[in-house]
């Protein structure tokens, strides 16, 4: 699971300069409840990724009211913005597809008192919050410097301490030995010896080897099947429709890595979709 660091003042941009260059990289929306803000900060701990992901948070000021023209209670959002590389973007989104997230389209425009172009964001948003076409803002989400959460790929961090750790192993130690104590304590009531019964054992009927059924070898998936299957079900998920997946920039990419390590990238498409 992932180790999640705290920079208190970073942007996409800034945070994530030359990342491009270890591999194809993605940013999203994460358009959720307020009341989930805690979760998302900490999601990274939640998921296993290879490469470091950097998210930021936009609280509205200035454009509020802009944003209540459009139907927009943002008293009731939160409005989160992830940089993650391509082949974890699977990882990153699984675990909230599965509680409902779903996957649209959303504009960024600058709001009456900001300036810069509009961009298109791919924005995966919390079932009880309705994804408007656009949503303004002062500042760009990749230059907009806030406190920022890293997450690098790592072991999953405990809220419990060392010391709090030892004290529960102490405990567990000392009720364990004050049961075999009072086990020792307790005296066996004596036990009348049995004869032993002799049992007719039957001899195994001998099989002919035609009759033994053949041991079927499950074929163990390789990480780039379960990425590719990964990106499917995601995309899928997302409602992408199946003819419309083999276009999509993210099947592209991870198909054709698969198709040069030879997985038969057609066949595992066509399973998924019979299914």
């Amino acid at each position: 699971m992932g180790e999640v660091e705290i920079v208190e003042n970073g942007s996409l941009d800034s945070l994530t300069a030359g990342w491009e260059e270890y591999g194809a990289r993605t940013r999203i929306m994460m358009f959720g409840a307020r009341a989930d803000r805690h979760a998302l900060r900490n999601h990274g701990r939640t998921v296993a990724i290879e490469e470091s992901a950097v998210s930021v948070f936009y609280r509205p000021r200035g454009e509020r009211s802009e944003m209540e023209d459009r139907g927009i209670d943002h008293s009731a959002a939160s409005f989160q913005f992830v940089d993650v590389a391509m082949a974890d973007l699977g990882r990153w989104m699984q675990p909230l597809i599965g509680q409902g997230w779903s996957r649209g389209e959303v504009e960024i425009v600058a709001a009456n008192e900001a300036s810069f172009d509009s961009e298109k964001w791919a924005c995966f948003h919390h079932p009880a919050m309705s994804l408007p076409n656009e949503i303004p803002l002062c500042e760009s989400p990749a230059t907009m410097s806030r406190k920022a959460f890293v997450t690098h790929p790592g072991p999953i961090l405990d809220d419990v301490s060392d010391s709090a750790m030892d004290a529960i192993v102490a405990s567990m130690a000392s009720e364990i030995a004050d049961s075999v104590t009072e086990d020792e304590s307790v005296e066996e009531a004596p036990v009348e010896e049995e004869e032993p019964v002799v049992e007719d054992v039957p001899e195994p009927i001998p099989l002919n080897e035609e009759e033994v059924p053949p041991v079927v070898e499950q074929k163990v998936e390789s990480p780039l099947e379960a990425e590719l299957r990964q990106v499917i079900s995601l995309l899928v998920a997302g409602g992408q429709e199946m003819g419309d997946i083999m276009e999509h920039p993210q099947f592209i990419e991870v198909s054709e890595r698969a198709s040069a390590a030879g997985v038969d990238v057609w066949g595992m498409f066509v399973r998924l979709s019979d299914d």
